[in-house]
């Protein structure tokens, strides 16, 4: 586990205005989430279990793929909820406030440029 990496991690920052984006949450536990939300009111959230088998290198076991429809006030309605067992493996860097993935954790549905967000976080499907 990286200390560096735990945390809350977001797209909104780097890209102001963008009709989707994706937001990262690792826990100091080895559990975490991606989630990602655009403005069609769709989002997916995908949860993990993460390590760092070196220094650089981020393995992430998907464990669950949930997807629905959010509204403007914070709800999110689930409309499917499945398990998986997918691991990716990625290299990270982080230069001051900015995290960089080699790759997205979701090649349709995630970033590779996030900042930190010091308020943190928390995995919208779970509310």
């Amino acid at each position: 586990m990286s200390a560096r990496l735990a945390g809350y991690w977001s797209e909104c920052e780097l890209y102001p205005g963008s009709t989707e984006y994706t937001e990262l949450g690792f826990r100091a536990d080895g559990t975490g989430w991606q989630y990602w939300s655009s403005w069609s009111k769709e989002f997916v959230v995908l949860r993990f279990d993460w390590h760092t088998p070196e220094p650089g290198r981020l393995a992430v076991r998907v464990r669950a793929e949930i997807d629905g429809k959010w509204a403007p006030g914070g709800s999110h309605r689930v409309e499917g909820d499945e398990r998986v067992d997918t691991l990716i493996e990625l290299a990270w860097t982080l230069e001051d406030r900015k995290l960089t993935l080699d790759r997205p954790l979701d090649d349709a549905l995630g970033g590779t440029e996030f900042l930190a967000v010091e308020a943190g976080g928390f995995d919208p499907t779970l509310a």
